[in-house]
This record gives structure tokens, C-alpha cells and sequence, in this order.
């Protein structure tokens, strides 16, 4: 059985600034799989307010697809967001940036 460490290494989304974009990539140590029977179908930007979690980007992703997404910082606020990624046979995995 594969530890949930190691899911964790190719589940967990990793977001990062570069330049203009907020980069959301859904591996850290292991690319994910994006084939038909396993593969991250989603990701979900959502806002953190004391109101909860409001979604503002939602993403569909295909077979075949990069599990990585990019998005112009100009479409968002300075908030914080979460990120969630969702794998069809593992569940939503996430992680959270303030800008």
C-alpha cells in the first residue's frame, strides 16, 4: 500500500508566482498520471474569507492533458485562495497562497 507521503508527491498541488501568472502544477516529486482510468480531472481556485470558501476559477482537465494550469494574476484579487486538485480515484488534495 502506498503511503499517503508518497501520494502526496505527485497529488499535491504546488503554487507558485512567476512573473504575471499564478502557476498551479499537480505534482511536487512525481508528475501525476493523466490518463483516462487515472488522472486529475479538476482544480478549483477558491477564495478564504470569514464568509468561507467561495469558488472564483474552476478547470477541467482531459487524458493526455499537462496536470498544469496557468493564470493571469490580473484576474485575481489579493486574497488568499486554495488551491484543490482533484484525482478521480484519490480524492482532493490542496494547498493555499496569499497575494
Amino acid at each position: 500500500m502506498v503511503s499517503l507521503a508518497e501520494q502526496g508527491k505527485k497529488h499535491q498541488p504546488l503554487v507558485k508566482i512567476e512573473w504575471d501568472k499564478l502557476v498551479i502544477v499537480i505534482w511536487r516529486d512525481i508528475e501525476h498520471p493523466m490518463e483516462e482510468a487515472h488522472l486529475i480531472d479538476s482544480v478549483d481556485i477558491l477564495n478564504v474569507s470569514k464568509a468561507g470558501l467561495l469558488r472564483v476559477k474552476h478547470f477541467n482537465l482531459k487524458a493526455e492533458q499537462e496536470p498544469k494550469l496557468e493564470v493571469n494574476l490580473s484576474e485575481l484579487k489579493e486574497w488568499t485562495y486554495k488551491i484543490q486538485a482533484r484525482c478521480n480515484l484519490h480524492g482532493t488534495w490542496e494547498d493555499e497562497i496569499t497575494l
